[in-house]
């Protein structure tokens, strides 16, 4: 995940620069240290993968 100014982050997926309240995090289960962040239109596209959990709200990430 890339934190641009402090409360901005870049979808893994298109690469688009975004408020932090705009995009979702998918994690897998298994393994915590795997994070995708998605916006809204990339989230769409993919969905969430079986094994995967979505978290919408990840406002705390923010510097």
């Amino acid at each position: 995940m890339k934190i641009v100014d402090g409360d901005k982050v870049e979808c893994d997926r298109c690469e688009s620069v975004l408020p932090i309240g705009d995009v979702s995090l998918l994690e897998k289960e298994t393994n915590r240290d795997y994070e995708r962040v998605l916006c809204e239109g990339c989230l769409g596209a993919v969905g969430v993968p079986k094994g995967y959990t979505l978290r919408r709200d990840i406002s705390h990430l923010a510097g």
